[in-house]
C-alpha cells in the first residue's frame, strides 16, 4: 500500500538519526563553513528532497544538528556538574576539563560551527544557545552552586562560568582554527593555570 503523502515512514526516527550523524560528521570536518543543503545532502549520500522530508529546510536541519550536538554532550556536562569538596577544587576541575577540551578538535569545531551558523541566522543562534552554549555554562553553575563556599548569588555564579568558558573558547579558536599555533603559539597549560589561579583568588577575596 502506498504511503499517504506527508506521512512518516515506519523507520522515520532511525533514518533521521542516521542523516543527522552524516551531516554532523561533514560539518565538523575540514574548513568551518556554512554548507548548502545540496552539500549536506551529498555528504549524507541522499537527496535534497529527502532532507526536506525529514527536516523541512536547511534551517530546520541545522537546528536539528544543534539539538543532536547538545544530546551528545549531555554525559560530559553531567559529569562536570558534580559538586566538589571546595571552591578551589571545583575551579581546578573546570579548568582541567577546559584544558582537555581545548585539545579536542570536535569540541572546537562544534562551537565554531554553532557560532558561524548562529550569527548568520537568529533562529539557529537561539538553537545553539539553547542546546549547546547555555548548557555548557549551566553545568559550571550547577557544580559551583553545590560546592561548599561558593557564592550564592546566581549572577555571580553565572559570571564565574562565563569567566571560565570565554577565554577557553577564544584560545581554542585562536590556536586551532585561526592559525595561532603557527604565528602566535600559546602554552595551553600555563595559560589555564594562570586563569585558574586568578579565578580562585577572586573567589577567595569575595568569600
Amino acid at each position: 500500500m502506498a504511503r499517504t503523502p506527508g506521512a512518516r515512514n515506519y523507520n522515520f526516527d532511525a533514518k533521521r538519526s542516521a542523516l543527522l550523524a552524516s551531516v554532523i560528521d561533514f560539518a565538523l570536518s575540514g574548513d568551518i563553513q556554512r554548507p548548502s543543503l545540496r552539500q549536506l545532502a551529498m555528504a549524507a549520500e541522499t537527496s535534497e528532497p529527502t532532507l526536506r522530508h525529514y527536516f523541512t529546510d536547511r534551517k530546520g536541519l541545522v537546528i536539528a544538528m544543534m539539538a543532536e550536538l547538545g544530546e551528545r554532550a549531555q554525559p560530559i556536562w553531567a559529569q562536570l556538574s558534580e559538586p566538589a569538596a571546595s571552591v578551589d577544587e571545583a575551579v581546578s576541575a573546570c579548568f582541567q576539563h577546559a584544558l582537555n577540551r581545548m585539545n579536542d578538535d570536535l569540541f572546537v569545531r562544534m562551537h565554531a560551527f554553532g557560532m558561524v551558523e548562529g550569527m548568520a541566522d537568529r533562529d539557529v543562534g537561539q538553537a545553539y544557545l539553547e542546546h549547546v552554549l547555555e548548557p555548557s555554562l549551566d553545568c559550571v553553575c550547577i557544580k559551583l552552586s553545590g560546592t561548599p563556599g561558593s557564592p550564592e548569588d546566581p549572577n555571580e555564579l553565572r559570571t564565574a562560568a562565563i569567566a571560565m568558558f570565554s577565554p577557553v573558547i577564544m584560545m581554542s579558536l585562536h590556536q586551532h582554527l585561526l592559525g595561532g599555533r603557527a604565528v602566535a603559539p600559546l602554552d595551553d597549560q600555563s595559560s589555564v593555570r594562570h586563569l585558574n589561579n586568578w579565578l580562585s583568588g577572586a573567589f577567595a577575596e569575595s568569600a
